[in-house]
Formats: structure tokens, C-alpha cells, sequence
């Protein structure tokens, strides 16, 4: 898991893990035009470790192209949220991506592949009404996978002393650190409920939403959004959760990054 690749590899008290097969599917005008299954993969975990004031808890998500089965495409994507007592630290690391359209697509995909790609990576740090981060950008082999001991380790030295970090009080968490995406997504999904709750990446406020969860055989369906608070974009996505309590690992996730794109994760067996 990635959370080990990025530091000392801590001993882990409890751990979920499950792999998913990536599909994709191209859309014209909201009109599906052209679908293709395992065009990449993606991964969800869950690790707790240590005891008393040293236990922590992970949460990771990864995603990216197989530029085999991607028409050439190799975009990549994952974040790691990791809880202690008093902060939540959270680092990520995705392709920069120029397809705003579905022509600009096209084109990325006519285009010669270049031998490197460029990346963007946020670190952050929440402790009791404060935020803190910072971007970087480098360029890396274009063909790496995620899980790429080489990109992980450019993306981490990608950061110094020189890098500019941004730093805000929070007064809607004076006594805490301000939720990261994945906590209050997990702390959402437990509720099962319709629900919504904010949090903070990257200096932004989003707000997330949940719709109550509808059965679908043996299945809960849950649709949500996540809506910038500055700008006003919002992204729909989907998840089918196991119909036991406390599980908040999907067994399928769907999401529309792009308004030409909607991409399915469905979890593999074992």
C-alpha cells in the first residue's frame, strides 16, 4: 500500500484492501458514444496502526490509465489521508491533464506520446483550526504506474525549504483539525443516511452530499456530489457499499471527472 511505500512502514493493527478494474465510458452531449472495460485499475485501503497517542489511521485511493487499453492515455491519480490525535496530514499526486473537452481528448489521443509527463502534488497539514499546504510540479517517465517507487519518491522531493506553503485559521473547527475528503466521505458513508458535511483540500472549502442509500439487490447505492465552495463546480459520482454496518469500502464507484467522461471502478475478487 502506498502508505507504506511514502515512510517507515508502521505496524498495522487492521487493514482493508481491495483492487477494482477501471472502465470508461465517452459521452457526447450526456449520450453515451463509445464504452471500453479495463482501460486501468485503481485501489482502496484502509490501515489503523500503533496504540494510544502513536495510533494513526490511513485511508488511500488510486487510480490510472493502462495506456495499452487507453488509446495511449496515461493519466494517473491518488491521495493518502492519514489521522493522528491532534492532525491530519494528506498527500497527493496526479497527472496534469490539459482534456477539458471532448475535441482536446481527441487530440491527446492523435498526439505522438511524449516520454514524460507532468505532475502535480499537494501536501497538506490540519491540526485544531488551521490549515496548511503547499503545490509542486514536476516530470516524470509518462508511462510510470501509480504505485511507481521512482514517481513517488520525485513527488515527495518535489517539496523544500523554498517551497511556498499556504497557511488559514478555520473557525468552524477551533477544537479539531478540519475534515480531509476521504475522512468525511468515510465518516459520511457510515451514517448511511442522506447527509452532508464540508471540508478542506488544498486551501478550498467543498461541500459534500450524500443521498439516502437505495437498495440494489444485494447492494446500498448512494449518489453524492462534492461542490466547490469557491467556484461553484460540482462533481457527481456514485457508490455501491456491502449492506453490512460499518462497511465503507466500495465494491463499485462511478464518477464523471470530465462532462465527455464517466469512469467505473468495479472491485476485483479476493
Amino acid at each position: 500500500m502506498l502508505a507504506v511505500l511514502l515512510g517507515p512502514r508502521p505496524v498495522a493493527a487492521a487493514s482493508t484492501l481491495k483492487r477494482y478494474r477501471a472502465d470508461a465510458v465517452i459521452l457526447l452531449v450526456g449520450i453515451p458514444i463509445f464504452k471500453r472495460s479495463g482501460v486501468g485499475t485503481g485501489q482502496v485501503s484502509v490501515e489503523e496502526s500503533g496504540e494510544g497517542p502513536q495510533a494513526a489511521r490511513t485511508l488511500f485511493f488510486a487510480a490510472g490509465a493502462d495506456p495499452k487499453r487507453a488509446h495511449g492515455l496515461s493519466r494517473l491519480g491518488w491521495m493518502r489521508e492519514t489521522s493522528r490525535a491532534a492532525e491530519t496530514e494528506y498527500f497527493g499526486v496526479m497527472t496534469s491533464s490539459p482534456e477539458e473537452s471532448l475535441d482536446s481528448a481527441r487530440k491527446s489521443v492523435d498526439a505522438t506520446p511524449g516520454a514524460h509527463s507532468v505532475f502535480a502534488a499537494v501536501n497538506g497539514r490540519h491540526t485544531a483550526g488551521r490549515t496548511r499546504s503547499a503545490l509542486a510540479q514536476f516530470e516524470f517517465r509518462a508511462d510510470a504506474p501509480w504505485s511507481d517507487h521512482g514517481l513517488i519518491e520525485k513527488s515527495q522531493s518535489a517539496f523544500s525549504p523554498a517551497s511556498v506553503w499556504r497557511e488559514n485559521s478555520r473557525p468552524k473547527w477551533p477544537d479539531q483539525p478540519p475534515p480531509t475528503f476521504l475522512f468525511q466521505l468515510e465518516a459520511l458513508l457510515k451514517q448511511r443516511a442522506k447527509n452532508s458535511g464540508t471540508y478542506v483540500y488544498n486551501e478550498q472549502e467543498y461541500l459534500l452530499e450524500l443521498g439516502a442509500p437505495q437498495q440494489s439487490g444485494n447492494l446500498l447505492a448512494i449518489k453524492g456530489s462534492i461542490r466547490n465552495q469557491r467556484t461553484g463546480v460540482r462533481t457527481a459520482f456514485r457508490v455501491w457499499l456491502e449492506n453490512t454496518p460499518g462497511s465503507v469500502v466500495p465494491v463499485r464507484i462511478e464518477f464523471q471527472p470530465r462532462s465527455f467522461l464517466r469512469l467505473s471502478f468495479e472491485a476485483l475478487p479476493g
